[in-house]
């Protein structure tokens, strides 16, 4: 009885530790043969790397030390771009766990931002857009502070960022 009862947990734990990773993974599975895209991965190595490399900026550093990874997948296809929002769209608002903190639509522009949450703390951003120039998923994931993180994007010229910094900062 004991054994079942820790095998449930176990399957339990699985389900809900499905992260913002499954969902760019889902989505690229679906549309990844796609020579319209362009993906781009910064994992847990990289961003120690980044980490140790910020010492003379402290705060920069404390921007990144917690994060685990950001995967950005774009697409500049007119076309498809409607198609692939509506695609990651489902996915997310599928995922377990996952809340929508901001979204935004107007007839030329789409912006959806999920957020995980564990403990009161940010675990997982996810930045979802589709305007005339592009899509963009955007995945953040890792212990995030909002405040610093938008701080220190506006050097990263994503408008999805600027749209979610006007809003933080009206809040």
């Amino acid at each position: 009885m004991m054994g079942k009862y820790k095998l449930i947990c176990i399957f339990v734990w699985i389900n809900l530790s499905v992260s913002a990773q499954d969902i760019v993974k889902s989505f690229m599975d679906k549309h990844g043969k796609d020579d319209n895209l362009e993906i781009i991965t910064i994992g847990k190595k990289m961003m120690e790397k980044m980490y140790s490399l910020t010492s003379d900026n402290p705060d920069l550093t404390e921007t990144i030390k917690d994060l685990e990874t950001i995967c950005i997948v774009s697409s500049k296809d007119l076309d498809v771009n409607k198609e692939y929002y509506n695609s990651a769209r489902n996915l997310l608002y599928k995922s377990k766990g996952m809340k929508e903190f901001f979204s935004m639509s107007d007839e030329n522009n789409e912006l959806l931002v999920m957020i995980r949450e564990s403990k009161k703390n940010i675990k997982e951003l996810i930045l979802l857009s589709e305007q005339p120039d592009g899509f963009n998923l955007i995945s953040i994931t890792g212990k995030i502070n909002l405040d610093l993180l938008l701080k220190y994007s506006e050097g990263l010229n994503i408008k999805e960022l600027d749209q979610l910094r006007s809003v933080k900062c009206n809040q």
